[in-house]
């Protein structure tokens, strides 16, 4: 884990949630990203959207978002992750709120709580900044076929205790839904961007893993 990634947060909650204590909010993301098990969830994965989130954030199309919120939303959407149970994203959120203490009450968090609890889903949003979050949370389907492969088979790794058949049949399901939506990527900049090669790496796994293989 990057020391800077704790500088950015310790000023982010400052912003955010001053008054809250920011070691212990720390140490609830630190068991979480840094737990034995977190192949591609873990600290690499928060880092990833930070900087691309960054690289994004002064184009016109994002102007007048709550960027410390979406930054927030990244720290915390992943923070509880337990592939045995599918209400990861609630949790996650709940620790935010439980972290932030008064400031759960702000606008900013309670924005930063909705986007956590919308990658559940992944589904269409109204509102832009929510929007900007899951494209960011999804950019890596649109990686380069070597980083897309990478990906998967840290997804694999983190559930390992799944059998190669049940994994077929479920990690299938999920990339027949992702290939079955008109937009993977709700922004306009994404989907020009990462759309095509997002679409053709799904549809590369979806292909391995209907010929029997655990993945691309």
């Amino acid at each position: 884990m990057d020391a800077s990634l704790r500088t950015r947060f310790a000023e982010l909650w400052t912003r955010t949630a001053d008054g809250a204590d920011a070691q212990a909010a720390w140490r609830a993301l630190q068991s979480g990203y840094g737990a034995v098990g977190r192949h591609y969830h873990g600290w690499s994965h928060v880092a990833d959207l930070l900087a691309g989130h960054d690289a994004v954030r002064g184009m016109a199309d994002f102007t007048g978002l709550d960027h410390d919120a979406v930054d927030l939303a990244i720290f915390f959407h992943d923070a509880v992750y337990d592939t045995g149970r599918n209400d990861n994203e609630a949790r996650s959120a709940e620790l935010l709120a439980a972290q932030a203490g008064e400031a759960a009450e702000t606008d900013r968090v309670r924005a930063a709580e909705a986007m956590i609890r919308e990658t559940a889903a992944h589904g269409p949003s109204a509102d832009p900044a929510t929007r900007l979050m899951l494209d960011l949370d999804l950019a890596v389907l649109g990686a380069p076929p070597p980083a897309y492969t990478a990906y998967a088979a840290a997804i694999r790794q983190e559930y390992a205790a799944v059998p190669d058949i049940a994994w077929r049949f479920g990690r299938g399901s999920v990339l027949e839904r992702f290939l079955a939506r008109s937009r993977l990527y709700q922004t306009d900049l994404f989907h020009d961007r990462l759309e095509a090669n997002a679409r053709a790496n799904l549809a590369a796994e979806a292909a391995a893993l209907q010929s029997g293989s655990s993945g691309i």
